[in-house]
């Protein structure tokens, strides 16, 4: 069978998008990428072909414009020219990937989507009169993004649509929900496309020397790894300054992303390294503790590592998942508003300090084990290629267990 990825031009998005394509090649399956071309090094590398845009390549799947009509439509455009070329069983696209879902309703190719740690919109088929915050951003949410994809359907004029949640194009034919039933709660819970598939986490195999180098000497010097993930600010205030302030006299090592943040850090202490991209997981081997915005690829990684976290959430998923592993037990959640360097001091040394957050996040490495990423996401691919309908919980039928690794080649 052939699977067409088509994740936004980031590395949030296109590494697990890798990740299930390497697995599925390994089975003996076809598949290619329609995506931007900041990571066409990558691609190339592995040997996974990039279809550009056109005839004449340019930029598309921008992550900062996910939610523009005519982006959208780039998207959209740089699919079709891409199955011209390579007829595909699936497509894999990602909740933000709306060119994907309107490339589903116009041509009719399945569409399964990988999601991040939580569900980003209601479960309910009606809106209750009294919400929880969390109900009241999953509502918002949902008819945000359909309010995006009717003015994309505008462009091609066709009709609005309302449906409800679960009912909703944005679901796609399937929802891999990138977690476990011991953090996201029961699977009957969601729609029925949707499936908890574990971490499906993937990163270059290329370990950085430099980084190892100063980890070493870290470990030499007995300083707790802390790993800081910032990210984007959105409308809330950063709590970078505030952090290198707490921690900039304190017996700790610190490794930070920046290739996210607004402003980038300036005039770091000795016992820092910042760089724009980071091998996380060559990090997190070493870490004690995980301080980060809340993305999904980060807090999956602090908990496939039994790490706990220090979760400061500004937008997108972002105070999901911090409440969701907060209420886990496995992570202190701060609003980035009330972070000043006492706050941020006092919850690094309760994490380094204390044995709950570690133990409960151990608990949910232990669940993420037993998932066995990303051996059931594939089962559902392969399904859904096999039959071409949506893929309801009640018909993915198990399959003989199979050593699928994402080893390169």
């Amino acid at each position: 069978m052939r699977f067409l990825f088509c994740p936004l031009d980031t590395h949030g998005f296109v590494h697990p998008a890798i990740g299930q394509a390497l697995a599925l090649r390994q089975l003996g399956h076809q598949v290619a990428f329609a995506t931007g071309r900041s990571l066409s090094p990558l691609l190339e590398r592995l040997g996974l072909e990039r279809i550009p845009r056109g005839e004449k390549d340019g930029a598309s799947f921008s992550v900062e414009k996910w939610f523009q009509p005519l982006e959208v439509a780039i998207q959209y455009k740089h699919i079709e020219y891409a199955l011209k070329r390579f007829p595909a069983d699936v497509l894999v696209g990602q909740p933000l990937s709306l060119g994907a879902v309107l490339v589903r309703e116009r041509m009719g190719v399945p569409l399964a989507s990988l999601g991040l740690l939580t569900h980003l919109w209601p479960s309910s088929e009606v809106c209750p009169a009294e919400l929880t915050e969390a109900e009241r951003r999953w509502w918002w949410r949902h008819a945000d993004m359909l309010r995006h994809y009717n003015n994309v359907r505008e462009l091609f004029r066709m009709a609005p649509v309302h449906p409800n949640p679960r009912e909703s194009p944005l679901l796609g034919d399937v929802l891999l929900l990138r977690s476990v039933p011991e953090l996201a709660g029961p699977e009957e819970a969601f729609p029925g496309q949707v499936h908890l598939v574990g971490d499906c986490l993937w990163e270059p195999p290329e370990a950085d020397p430099e980084l190892a180098a100063w980890l070493e000497c870290a470990r030499e010097e007995d300083r707790p790894i802390l790993y800081v993930q910032h990210g984007r600010s959105f409308t809330g205030p950063s709590f970078w300054t505030h952090l290198q302030e707490a921690l900039g006299d304190q017996h700790v090592g610190v490794v930070a992303a920046t290739s996210r943040m607004d402003h980038r850090p300036q005039q770091l202490p000795a016992h820092f390294y910042a760089r724009e991209f980071i091998p996380q997981a060559q990090v997190l081997a070493h870490a004690r503790a995980v301080v980060s915005s809340a993305t999904t690829t980060t807090v999956l990684g602090a908990l496939t590592h039994g790490l706990p976290s220090l979760l400061l959430p500004g937008g997108s998923e972002q105070p999901d998942v911090a409440e969701q592993v907060a209420s886990a037990g496995a992570a202190i959640c701060m609003p980035p508003a009330k972070a000043t360097a006492e706050t941020l001091r006092k919850a690094v040394e309760e994490l380094l300090g204390s044995q709950s957050y570690r133990k409960n996040a151990q608990t949910l490495q232990q669940a993420f084990a037993r998932m066995g990423s990303p051996q059931r996401a594939i089962e559902i691919l392969v399904q859904l290629g096999q039959t071409r309908q949506p893929r309801l919980r009640g018909d993915v039928q198990p399959t003989p267990p199979r050593n699928v690794s994402l080893a390169v080649g």
